[in-house]
């Protein structure tokens, strides 16, 4: 099994924001790439039910991703945000003690590259020329303080919107996105019943570690990719009592709808790029027997759909649920043979002591009984 807390240290600790350079943005997102090329599972295995649409994806190679809105868990995929964390930050920000030690920086040439980045609209080196030479630091603090009462009172009145913003921002993300979900395993009874029609589904296997490769796509902002810089965003799911803590996307939700009321006309700053896919990869604690990974797409930016295409791909093995039937059972046999996929039955081993199923050759299975037939 993999280790998932190796890897949520290291996806909850990438931060890239937007003032971050490309550079830095690369350097960041090829530690997570790196980790995931390392050390994705060899096999990885999709439940299905056995109707035309599983089975016709099956013969064309395909599989479907499914937008978190038709999720089973309505709560699955949605962060949390801790107000005061927010405000203790926004508050330390407006002391006059940085303010004036930002103005010193900004006096002496100090521009750094990120404030260029953070505010490619407005004109730094004219405002730099307008810094007095004398600044009364008493007056400055009475602004600041109306500054801290000003945005008290806007919280006041429009923090119910700001939730508001917040959830469906992120949830309409999300639903831009498509996602497949894989198990570390296929031997779990609790699996084949939930995600295989009771055992009467079937499995498939996929070997990714041979595919999954460094993306070849020259990104013009490579700040902005969610895809880890892989050809597949494949990732494992995190597993937690506590949901994703975004408090990080709350505070751009302000400063927009700030900017918007106040007709400010100023670029966003985005604190983290990556909410959304560590939201799309937390999970409560309670789905843990899963051991799940996802594939997810980029944003789809047109109408939404349940269900569409995501990938191309061939299995290299097929599992029958022990309760399939036979008509079903000879469908995925003929398929199997006609695309060179491995096939396999899964048994209970009744001698043995652990709630398993085991996968049994399904030639073998055929060879049996046919046995069995002709010694009757």
């Amino acid at each position: 099994m993999v280790d998932r807390k190796e890897f949520a240290e290291l996806l909850y600790g990438t931060i890239i924001n937007s003032t971050n350079s490309k550079e830095n943005a690369f350097e960041k997102l090829s530690k997570i790439r790196g980790w995931l090329l390392a050390n994705t599972s060899k096999r990885l295995f999709r439940f299905r039910r056995c109707n035309e649409y599983s089975i016709e994806a099956l013969k064309e190679d395909q599989i479907w991703g499914t937008s978190i809105w038709e999720f089973n868990d309505p709560y699955e995929c949605v962060p949390c945000y801790n107000f005061e964390t927010l405000w203790g930050k926004i508050t330390q920000s407006l002391e006059s003690q940085k303010f004036f030690q930002l103005i010193n920086v900004l006096k002496e040439g100090g521009i750094l590259p990120e404030i260029k980045r953070a505010y490619p609209s407005i004109d730094i080196e004219q405002m730099i020329k307008n810094i007095p030479d004398v600044i009364d630091e008493k007056d400055v603090k009475e602004k600041l303080d109306i500054l801290k009462k000003y945005l008290s009172i806007f919280i006041g009145t429009s923090f119910e919107e700001m939730v508001h913003r917040f959830y469906i921002g992120i949830q309409a993300e999300e639903a831009q996105k498509q996602i497949a979900c894989f198990s570390e395993q296929n031997n779990s009874t609790l699996m084949w019943g939930h995600y295989a029609d009771s055992h009467k589904g079937f499995c498939l296997e996929y070997d990714f570690q041979s595919i999954l490769k460094e993306c070849t796509q020259n990104c013009i902002d490579i700040r902005c990719c969610n895809n880890f810089m892989l050809n597949y965003s494949l990732a494992p799911i995190i597993y937690t009592k506590e949901r994703f803590d975004a408090t990080a996307y709350f505070s751009t939700v302000m400063q927009a709808l700030l900017y918007e009321k106040n007709q400010i006309p100023m670029d966003l700053y985005y604190e983290d790029i990556l909410i959304v896919s560590k939201c799309m990869l937390t999970k409560s604690i309670d789905w843990e027997y899963e051991n799940e990974w996802r594939l997810f797409t980029p944003n789809f930016n047109d109408e939404y759909k349940p269900y569409r295409k995501i990938a191309s791909l061939r299995p290299v093995a097929l599992y029958m649920g022990a309760k399939i039937t036979k008509e079903n059972e000879s469908v995925l046999y003929e398929v199997c043979k006609n695309k060179g996929i491995k096939c396999f039955k899964m048994l209970q081993d009744f001698h043995g002591k652990e709630f398993i199923v085991r996968a049994e050759p399904y030639e073998k299975i055929i060879d049996v009984v046919n046995s069995n037939f002709h010694d009757k």
